[in-house]
């Protein structure tokens, strides 16, 4: 792999901050569904997935945060304290499959090489959980398009493929 996993990871974080940002402060404690994770519950969750997945690349201690309190700027102040984190960490673009890395996926203990760890574990992990914080968004209104998913693509103001 030649692209910087350490840019990568910071790309996504600021796709997510980028999504929080346009979150009225009023659905921060919102869930897709009954039972499930509210909004900023999940962007805490996908920001420390980041960490989880790139401190043990550097051999470094996995650093997780809390949100100091409910609320929008609350997660702002998480995800500048990850994307902190992550700027202080040493770059690596090789990963070593004949290194393993130990977590739990829920009850599960997991020991992955390494790629297998970022692509397989955390990858989906944190776009599981940035989708959560996309679709509590959507479902409530906020105008939000692919492109403040992935800061790739664009379409105009009231755009639709459905209509």
């Amino acid at each position: 792999m030649t692209t910087s996993i350490r840019k990568l990871f910071l790309n996504y974080l600021s796709q997510l901050t980028a999504i929080i940002e346009k979150v009225p402060e009023e659905l921060f404690s919102d869930t897709l569904h009954e039972g499930m994770f509210s909004l900023e519950m999940n962007a805490q969750i996908a920001a420390n997935f980041l960490l989880r997945g790139y401190c043990p690349l550097v051999g470094g201690e996995v650093v997780s945060y809390e949100l100091s309190a409910p609320g929008k700027n609350a997660s702002l102040r998480l995800m500048h304290e990850v994307q902190i984190q992550l700027e202080k960490l040493p770059d690596t673009e090789e990963l070593d499959d004949s290194q393993l890395i130990s977590d739990t996926a829920g009850f599960t203990e997991i020991s992955l090489p390494q790629s297998s760890y970022v692509f397989r574990y955390i990858v989906p992990n944190y776009m599981f959980h940035m989708s959560m914080v996309y679709a509590i968004a959507r479902k409530a209104g906020v105008p939000l398009s692919k492109g403040d998913f992935d800061g790739l693509h664009s379409y105009p103001v009231g755009f639709s493929f459905i209509d």
